[in-house]
């Protein structure tokens, strides 16, 4: 098996006697504990927690409208707890609950279930949530990312509606590429995220387009649920090392929290291969592993666990690449 720029770079790090935060025992039995409570994102997620402390944090009169967006949406009372979370002004979190019934039932799923509610095609309406291009896989994951954490970004791809005068700042910039269509949407709010993303990610210089989205720019760029994230550089061929990452991943997908997967080849298949080459989102975990959105084909596929370590055939989950590269996961909150 050859090497990737990740793994020697991991190993380089771990010669010296570095251990990144992420990997230290404590924070590791931490993720595993969380990650115990059930395989997918359910009641106590962390919309439901920013959501309660809003509550806690309301007036009277504010708290009693949230209770009444709550209870209005029923069965779909988790939407109104990610609306709350994404910092949205409460009149926005009102208008979206009195129009949710008058919404098209295909805008209601999207905005539900944005990356899908298991194995299979994503769609929005008619289109499927594919990449725009070979250079916006990390793009097109960030947006997914967003559309999970903010519906009312979910709402405005399905519809093209603001609710309550809110429209998300990415969504404003959309506007200016232009967002006729779902589809146009889709793409636009790539676009942004991109431009964003690649800003500043070599100081003064350019970062070159073909490049795609660097991974160290992932964690800044990232808007969700009020978090912050950390870039962590995978060792797929140490053990110890991948154990701790899929604990991690598994406790934030237990949190309702995606996790933007880099992945690659190595130098078996020549010197191109062996640095971070595509973007895949971990979207839920199950009972034999992962279910990952992968951009390209716009599906979401299962992913074996054993899968994360080094080696193997080319995976479809990984976008057709061999080797995991690199995670961003958020950063523990202090206990």
């Amino acid at each position: 098996m050859g090497w990737t720029l990740t793994s020697l770079a991991a190993k380089a790090s771990k010669a010296l006697g570095a251990t990144p935060a992420w990997a230290r025992p404590d924070g590791v039995a931490h993720a595993a504990a969380v990650a115990q409570r059930g395989v997918r994102g359910e009641g106590d997620t962390v919309f439901a927690r920013v959501h309660a402390r809003r509550l806690t944090a309301a007036s009277p009169a504010d708290r009693k409208a949230l209770e009444a967006a709550v209870s209005e949406l029923g069965a779909d009372a988790a939407v109104i707890e990610r609306a709350t979370a994404s910092g949205a002004p409460l009149t926005a979190v009102a208008a979206l609950a009195a129009a949710w019934h008058r919404l098209p039932d295909t805008a209601k799923e999207t905005i539900r279930h944005p990356a899908g509610s298991g194995i299979g095609s994503v769609r929005f309406g008619a289109i499927r949530a594919v990449q725009v291009d070979q250079t916006t896989c990390g793009a097109a994951v960030m947006a997914m990312m967003l559309m999970t954490g903010d519906p009312f970004v979910a709402a405005w791809v399905a519809t093209g509606r603001s609710l309550g005068d809110h429209l998300p700042p990415e969504c404003a910039a959309a506007l200016e590429i232009g967002a006729r269509t779902i589809e146009e949407r889709w793409q636009s709010l790539q676009r942004v995220l991109h431009r964003e993303a690649t800003h500043g990610a070599l100081g003064p210089l350019p970062w070159p387009r073909a490049y795609g989205t660097p991974p160290w720019r992932v964690d800044n760029a990232t808007r969700f649920a009020g978090l912050r994230f950390r870039g962590a550089i995978v060792d797929d061929t140490d053990g110890e090392r991948v154990a701790a990452a899929v604990a991690h991943a598994s406790a934030a997908l237990r949190d309702g929290i995606p996790v933007p997967v880099y992945t690659g080849g190595d130098s078996a298949s020549g010197l191109d291969q062996v640095v971070p080459r595509h973007v895949v989102l971990l979207t839920a975990r199950s009972e034999a592993g992962f279910e990952v959105y992968e951009p390209s084909s716009g599906r979401v596929l299962p992913l074996a666990v054993d899968r994360v370590y080094g080696g193997g055939a080319k995976e479809p989950a990984l976008g057709h690449w061999t080797r995991v590269c690199w995670m961003v996961l958020p950063r523990a909150r202090k206990r």
